[in-house]
């Protein structure tokens, strides 16, 4: 691909709190971009630890970085302050946890260029201790709402008159990314694996805690969006109920001590009364087919099945 000049000013938010263990590599990987024209703003969100240390020593390094501190307010409000400062004609969003390859910005931005589009998005790496998968992203919505990130994505800055982070909920990637796509931008996509995703246990997939069900909250909130903006997509609503809920719910919920059949139907009887003919959501019909036929069991009614198999599971994983 031909390389194209660095007209534009490029600002990437990193959200900081506690993360002295990862946070030197994540700023070399920003520091060594092969596209230079860039402001790196480095929300230190409160922390208690030595991440301010690295944070400090990197805007003394490079005048690109600047250090900006704030009372501990969550990941939302860390990347809405980042945004009152921001410069840039285009914004990322990189978690300080996580690293990014040395052409993650310049082969983003070619991408916006060329494809004159508002948001462009590359695949990543899911990084384990003992290994690395590809996740591959394709542009229909349906692919797109699975990995509902911020990060792994470069924006036009003008979405920002509309849009910002949920301050104090777990799901604010979902409520964001749920509501760009329904404003309906250029999306495309940069086949390259370019942001490394780290994985750990504490990951909210792999926990139960009650703030899960933050996500009835989240939908709704999405929903409203979708009716106030014009921009309502009875597809992609229900589909977002179908995946978050039906499916990303009822597995984290299985994480319990307490769990059982009656979490799943009350699950999913949420979807249910709102979306009574999910299954026919040709969102759904795409999906892989054991996820189809979980959630054909779903439709049926069978709860301890569901149980069962969710039981099964974890056991596995927990070997």
């Amino acid at each position: 691909m031909k390389k194209i000049k660095e007209n534009d000013l490029i600002t990437i938010i990193i959200a900081c709190y506690n993360i002295e263990k990862y946070i030197e590599k994540c700023l070399v990987s920003i520091s060594n971009q092969t596209y230079n024209n860039i402001e790196v703003l480095m929300i230190d969100d409160g922390s208690k630890d030595n991440t301010s240390d690295f944070l400090k020593k990197f805007e003394k390094k490079d005048n690109r970085f600047k250090y900006l501190n704030k009372v501990n307010g969550g990941l939302s409000d860390a990347r809405n302050f980042g945004l009152k400062h921001a410069n840039g004609s285009y914004i990322c969003f990189i978690d300080g946890d996580d690293y990014i390859e040395n052409d993650y910005v310049e082969l983003l931005y070619n991408d916006i260029v060329t494809n004159k589009s508002d948001v462009s998005v590359c695949y990543f790496n899911r990084v384990y201790d003992d290994k690395v998968n590809i996740n591959k992203i394709s542009k229909e919505k349906y692919n797109m709402i699975k990995h509902p990130a911020a990060w792994n994505k470069m924006y036009n800055r003008k979405y920002f008159n509309t849009l910002e982070f949920k301050k104090g909920i777990w799901y604010e990637d979902l409520d964001f990314f749920s509501k760009l796509l329904l404003l309906n931008p250029k999306i495309s996509i940069v086949e390259k694996p370019l942001y490394n995703y780290i994985q750990n246990s504490s990951s909210i997939m792999h926990t139960y805690d009650e703030r899960i069900f933050q996500v009835y909250d989240v939908v709704e909130d999405i929903e409203k969006f979708a009716t106030d903006n014009n921009c309502y997509d009875k597809d992609l609503l229900e589909y977002i109920n179908v995946y978050h809920i039906l499916i990303g719910t009822i597995y984290r919920v299985s994480f319990s001590k307490d769990y059982s059949t009656k979490n799943i139907k009350e699950i999913s009887n949420y979807v249910n009364t709102k979306y009574n003919n999910w299954y026919l959501n040709k969102y759904v019909k795409k999906l892989p087919f054991v996820y189809r036929m979980y959630l054909i069991c779903l439709k049926y009614r069978l709860y301890h099945l569901v149980w069962l198999v969710l039981k099964m599971f974890n056991r596995f994983l927990n070997l």
